[in-house]
């Protein structure tokens, strides 16, 4: 004999006690997965990654993950000026933005550190012009940044100044190198498909623990 259906108030409490019981389970894994984030300005000299046999630490990737929360940010407002958090919540090709964001901040300090190289083995040197627009990036991202900003950021002008430098020598390196090989510069973006062909000739580690333990998003700005 079959059994009795559930009537109508029966049924519409199980709905209402799976959903809450889902609510309570989501809510605890957001709780875990913010607890268990690191503190950045206490792991700054930390190994973040390696580029053929040189070791770069969490201070040495600063300027990559706060102008990728720069620019999160700004497409963030256009999104929703009241609640930029929910673009940076919002997924895109089944991942995260910020974690998108955060793997972003990584590939281009990979690959500007790649080009970087090349550039000081060739003797590869800016311009004065070149100096004075990298100088003036610098400026516009230093004060973009505002006073608390820079503090949480944690890092010297001076180093922010090296990282431009390595940046500008990068971009110039990968121009050359494209007109060498007469292909598009955009071949050689951390996703063209030339860079991933030349990245198989270099050696490069990163620190996934200490990476993947970032609050990012939160790390220059709240």
């Amino acid at each position: 004999m079959a059994g009795k259906e559930p009537d109508r108030q029966t049924r519409w409490f199980m709905v209402w006690m799976t959903l809450l019981i889902g609510s309570v389970v989501l809510a605890a894994a957001v709780r875990m997965q913010q607890t268990d984030r690191l503190a950045y300005a206490e792991h700054l000299d930390d190994w973040a990654y390696t580029v053929d046999g040189t070791t770069y630490r969490l201070r040495d990737l600063a300027v990559y993950l706060a102008r990728q929360e720069q620019e999160i940010e700004s497409q963030a407002r256009v999104y929703d000026l009241e609640n930029t958090t929910r673009y940076w919540n919002a997924h895109t090709n089944g991942q995260f933005i910020r974690v998108t964001g955060r793997n972003a901040a990584m590939d281009m300090a990979v690959h500007d550190m790649i080009f970087c190289g090349m550039a000081i083995e060739e003797g590869v040197e800016l311009t004065e012009e070149e100096t004075v627009f990298l100088e003036n990036q610098r400026m516009d991202f230093w004060y973009d940044l505002e006073e608390e900003g820079q503090e949480r950021l944690g890092v010297s002008e001076q180093e922010i100044k090296r990282q431009f430098q390595c940046m500008a020598l990068a971009q110039k390196q990968q121009q050359a190198y494209a007109d060498e090989q007469g292909v598009d510069y955009r071949e050689y973006n951390i996703n063209g498909s030339l860079y991933k062909e030349l990245l198989k000739e270099h050696t490069y580690t990163v620190n996934e623990k200490l990476i993947k333990k970032l609050n990012f998003g939160n790390i220059t700005m709240e």
